[in-house]
């Protein structure tokens, strides 16, 4: 990353703070309920780069599971699986597997997921 696109992710975080922060506390919670996270973990999401978490509809595809089908069953799971790959320190690694199309054979090594993601596989939410 060259400094200018550094900076200008930095500056991008400190707005996103600047903003949550300028909401009064019927607002957070207002904003943390429509999400379906806690007030305290707004911050922590305001934190992270807006990109977080992508890598879980390209893994699920990889899996062939529908990540569209399993939101609309399964709204709570996959809304507590994208912050948990929000937050994921593997995720570096996640979109190397997952460009060189050898994420379904490692995933289980490192994602927070892998778990859920295996019970998934084994119900009918597979992908078309």
């Amino acid at each position: 990353m060259d400094l200018g696109t550094a900076i200008r992710r930095w500056k991008s975080n400190w707005m996103r703070a600047r903003e949550l922060d300028s909401l009064d506390r019927e607002q957070r919670d207002a904003l943390a309920r429509d999400i379906g996270v806690s007030e305290e973990m707004l911050p922590i999401l305001v934190a992270r780069d807006p990109e977080a978490g992508q890598e879980l509809p390209r893994l699920m595809n990889a899996l062939s599971l529908d990540a569209e089908h399993v939101r609309h069953i399964h709204a709570a799971l996959m809304r507590d699986m994208s912050l948990t790959c929000s937050g994921c320190t593997a995720a570096v690694r996640c979109r190397d597997d997952l460009a060189r199309e050898r994420a379904p054979a490692h995933y289980g090594e490192y994602c927070p997921n892998a778990e859920g993601l295996r019970e998934l596989q084994g119900t009918n939410v597979l992908g078309a």
